[in-house]
């Protein structure tokens, strides 16, 4: 079961429009939408922030030659409940934010890299 499957069992959750720019490289909520937005809303919009900011270091982080050490870049590896609590303490109740770094670290732990994005910012 992935992240999303965990979140919303029924189904995925779109954002509306006034989430934020949904189309950017790295989602960045509008903080008063997503104070009054329902527990959905929210979820949704915090995977959406974490998913376009980080990633499964498996798929973005060398190893070290004949061990599973990874080879970590600069301010990594970033502590996932670290980072959404840093963000999202003041925006959303704790149990949004507790709910969504359950589903975040059943998937993939609590170390993960940022994401690189490429020239064109993609």
């Amino acid at each position: 079961m992935n992240i999303a499957d965990r979140l919303w069992p029924a189904g995925p959750v779109d954002l509306p429009p006034e989430a934020g720019n949904l189309t950017a490289s790295r989602y960045e909520p509008d903080e008063n939408w997503l104070r009054q937005a329902h527990a959905e809303y929210q979820k949704a919009a915090l995977w959406r922030w974490f998913a376009t900011h980080l990633e499964d270091p498996r798929d973005a982080v060398p190893h070290s030659t004949g061990n599973d050490d990874y080879l970590w870049g600069d301010d990594e590896p970033v502590l996932a409940d670290q980072a959404l609590n840093e963000r999202f303490a003041d925006l959303v109740p704790p149990e949004v934010v507790r709910e969504v770094l359950q589903a975040i670290q059943s998937e993939g732990g609590n170390e993960w890299a940022n994401k690189r994005l490429d020239k064109a910012g993609g």
